[in-house]
């Protein structure tokens, strides 16, 4: 039983609502092992951090600075962290795509949820080789495929609160229904991903620019 406060606005968008995925991230972390990861469009999602020692959040929600202000947040991570080393947090509250004292090049891992273009936007962010998980709500995961820096590397299946990492037999999941070509300006302009012939919870790219 936890003996830190959860806090409020963390229990209420994810724990009430059976979404921090904190399976997913620990088999994530298990498979990849980043020390360093970043999560534009994050809002209050901490649960990276019960993993990875070193996150970077940033979302346009007025509320996370204070959120990240609040010394219970650092302890609540601290109480619920799996690695021996202490947390290391930055939080920007702001617009992803603008201009951030965040260093480029530097991240192992980055995470695209449900907030946008965070593939383009903030490609700049990811080392050489780093990783991209990414879901397909807005559009992202099309968009990925359509960009040579990144490679399809696996996929996330998602059963309730069950995850599976899937690396086998990948080309059917970048395989449009109708047959035709991912449309990168159709889904730049409505932010709507492409439906493919597999469809997964998320997508794994390993990031090499070009």
């Amino acid at each position: 039983m936890n003996s830190v406060e959860v806090p409020k606005l963390y229990k209420k968008y994810f724990i009430d609502k059976d979404d921090e995925r904190k399976k997913l991230f620990k088999m994530i972390y298990d498979i990849y092992k980043p020390q360093k990861g970043i999560y534009p469009g994050s809002f209050v999602h901490i649960t990276p951090s019960f993993y990875i020692k070193e996150m970077t959040y940033i979302d346009s929600d007025k509320r996370i600075a204070k959120f990240f202000d609040n010394e219970n947040v650092l302890n609540y991570i601290c109480e619920n962290k799996n690695y021996s080393d202490e947390p290391n947090i930055k939080a920007f509250q702001g617009d992803f795509s603008s201009l951030l004292a965040i260093d480029e090049n530097s991240f192992d891992i980055m995470f695209s949820f449900y907030a946008g273009f965070i593939s383009q936007s903030c490609k700049k962010y990811l080392r050489s080789s780093g990783v991209l998980v990414c879901n397909n709500s807005h559009g992202d995961a099309s968009l990925a495929f359509t960009d040579e820096d990144y490679k399809l590397i696996a996929v996330i299946k998602r059963n309730g609160s069950k995850f599976r990492i899937v690396d086998k037999d990948l080309d059917s999941y970048s395989i449009k229904r109708d047959g035709t070509h991912i449309d990168r300006n159709k889904v730049l302009k409505t932010m709507i991903g492409e439906i493919f012939t597999q469809k997964a919870y998320a997508y794994i790219f390993r990031f090499n620019p070009k």
